[in-house]
């Protein structure tokens, strides 16, 4: 009996471990499977998303890339119209700088003519501005910047680089008027170099040419004579470029003035020493 009942234990055990093995080889499959299963899923979602989702996706922030995108191209442009115009700013600046350099450098170059051809035989009292010109028929006159502050009274000369201008003829306190010596009323004693014959020139009614209104002992000049003040007037000082001499007549002369008078910028107030 007893025997028989070891016999029926063993049975069991042998049973219930055949039980184990089989529910423990039934789990590790079912984890195979679900682990082959889950990779399944994961590369269908995967798929999914890829094929679905992502299109769906660029559908619905394609609205908000354009804007974003059109943003960014307004603000280059904002950029880019910010810089031109500090382009711009910056050209005009130089333009300025460029011009004062230009006008610097011309007053330069005049005031070095005007100082090299200054005569030792005058005194300088004012180099001055041109600041206003009426080059009628009747009247050829400048106004420039200086007056009896600067002690610029009536009948002083005036000239430039290139040879008499003219006379004061009127002075306010700041600025004074100048006839120009191609003024039909003008007067002006002159001699040649050649051979210091004296005459008197005037302006003509168009500006362009003196004429002699006066020859002493009617001896003309030739043809390519140089004119010069004679000093025998107290308002020129003697031996100042005047003109040059172009056409002769019976009984006159026609000489072309060196001072181009369309061309006016700054001249010398002087006297004689």
């Amino acid at each position: 009996m007893l025997k028989k009942n070891i016999t029926n234990s063993k049975v069991k055990r042998k049973s219930l471990g055949s039980f184990f093995v089989s529910l423990l080889f039934l789990l590790t499959f079912l984890l195979v499977l679900f682990n082959k299963t889950d990779y399944f899923v994961v590369n269908k979602v995967k798929s999914f998303g890829i094929d679905v989702i992502t299109p769906i996706t660029h559908f619905i922030s394609s609205p908000i890339t354009i804007v974003t995108n059109i943003g960014l191209r307004i603000r280059d442009f904002q950029n880019f119209k910010n810089e031109n115009l500090k382009l711009k700013e910056e050209i005009i600046r130089l333009k300025k700088w460029q011009t004062l350099a230009i006008k610097n450098s011309r007053e330069n170059r005049v005031f070095k003519r005007l100082l090299n051809s200054t005569s030792h035989e005058v005194d300088i009292i004012k180099t001055v501005s041109v600041i206003d010109q009426s080059p009628g028929m009747y009247s050829k006159l400048v106004t420039i910047n200086a007056g009896l502050n600067y002690n610029i009274e009536k009948n002083l000369a005036v000239i430039n680089e290139k040879g008499l201008v003219g006379k004061t003829i009127f002075s306010s306190n700041k600025k004074s008027k100048v006839l120009l010596i191609n003024d039909p009323t003008s007067s002006i004693p002159v001699k040649t170099l050649s051979d210091n014959s004296y005459s008197i020139l005037s302006g003509t009614s168009n500006g362009k040419y003196l004429i002699s209104t006066f020859t002493k002992d009617n001896e003309l000049p030739k043809v390519g004579d140089l004119l010069v003040t004679s000093g025998n007037a107290k308002i020129f000082p003697r031996d100042i470029l005047v003109a040059k001499v172009i056409k002769v007549s019976e009984d006159r002369y026609f000489a072309l003035p060196y001072v181009d008078f369309n061309n006016l910028n700054y001249v010398q107030v002087v006297k004689s020493k």
